[in-house]
């Protein structure tokens, strides 16, 4: 049976299934769902815990094996299996389904994996899977759903869930869920109370983009092109890989053609802030930045930033550093050739 990863704490409240397969893109995703029914087990008396890294070519002699030995300390086990490529091979199929067939009431079955292509999710382990388990399928995190699912796990952690630090969090993270919540528990240790002290995290959150990407581009929006130079060079000092900056760069310029198309549907500015959920202290510069730039000015940004992505990749030969400042010292609103 299929479930949403939002319904497994409910399906758990109510009955432990005997297998659960959890999988994914977003490992973290997968983690978090695993961790609950591991959770779970061990208040329902499953105490004795086995791993397995499964490919095409393992051999499942010692799971069936483990199985139908009894277990010398605890009446209850957890077998885990994690499927590294999320291909099994046709002996695998065979065995994890007749696994699935006999499996005893004493024997939990974890199994995972990362992302799967359909003609794996039709196979005939996976179907024999979705009849005798539990399916919990994890989706990338929108962009447009990230600063729900940051206030989420800040709730769970016992942590006042902000609309202002969630947003601050999501800019600075870039969508990387891991990153996310690694921000998230070092907010539990600096306020084990729950009680975020809004400014003083903005500020710091401030002071640690000062000489970022992020640093950058709000330099950038803001029209300072004096730091615009002055953080770009500092980052390529600092050697940073210019495929960050290509990708962020990519995705505010992204970000802002999306809002310029709103604007001409006669949208306000800021219902469509709000709509794209732009953190407070950032409504400024993206207004500005719309006032500033029209639609083709952004698509040319854009397909500048194309070419310097073809010639990291060798497929093009533009200067991609040089380009790289251009960019954004055209985003900053200097007639520098691209802007015009």
């Amino acid at each position: 049976m299929n479930i949403k990863p939002e319904q497994l704490q409910n399906s758990l409240s109510n009955q432990l299934a005997s297998t659960y397969f959890a999988f994914g893109a977003e490992i973290l995703l997968v983690e978090q769902s695993l961790s609950m029914i591991k959770g779970i087990a061990s208040e329902n008396g499953f105490k004795e815990r086995f791993r397995f890294d499964i490919d095409g070519n393992f051999s499942w002699d010692s799971i069936i094996s483990l199985i139908s030995s009894p277990s010398l300390f605890a009446e209850k086990r957890i077998i885990e299996c994690r499927l590294t490529t999320g291909k099994i091979g046709v002996k695998g199929s065979k065995a994890l389904t007749e696994i699935l067939e006999t499996l005893p009431d004493d024997i939990l079955l974890i199994i995972s994996s990362g992302k799967l292509e359909m003609a794996q999710q039709k196979s005939k382990w996976f179907k024999t899977l979705d009849k005798k388990g539990i399916i919990i399928q994890h989706w990338e995190v929108q962009s447009n759903q990230l600063v729900g699912w940051i206030t989420r796990n800040m709730s769970q952690l016992g942590l006042d869930s902000n609309i202002e630090v969630a947003n601050a969090i999501a800019y600075c993270t870039e969508g990387n869920l891991l990153a996310s919540m690694q921000e998230i528990q070092k907010l539990k240790i600096a306020y084990p109370d729950g009680k975020i002290n809004l400014r003083e995290y903005l500020n710091q959150i401030d002071q640690q983009s000062q000489y970022s990407v992020f640093g950058m581009i709000d330099s950038a929006l803001q029209g300072d092109t004096d730091k615009v130079n002055k953080v770009f060079n500092s980052l390529v000092d600092d050697s940073t890989p210019p495929v960050i900056l290509v990708s962020s760069l990519y995705r505010e310029i992204k970000n802002l053609v999306n809002m310029s198309i709103e604007l001409k549907t006669n949208q306000t500015i800021e219902s469509i802030l709000n709509n794209h959920r732009v953190w407070q202290k950032r409504k400024p510069l993206i207004s500005n930045a719309l006032k500033k730039h029209s639609y083709q000015k952004l698509q040319k940004l854009l397909l500048r930033l194309g070419r310097i992505d073809r010639s990291l990749k060798g497929m093009d030969n533009l200067d991609v550093y040089d380009e790289l400042q251009n960019v954004v010292i055209a985003l900053s609103g200097k007639n520098n050739g691209l802007n015009s």
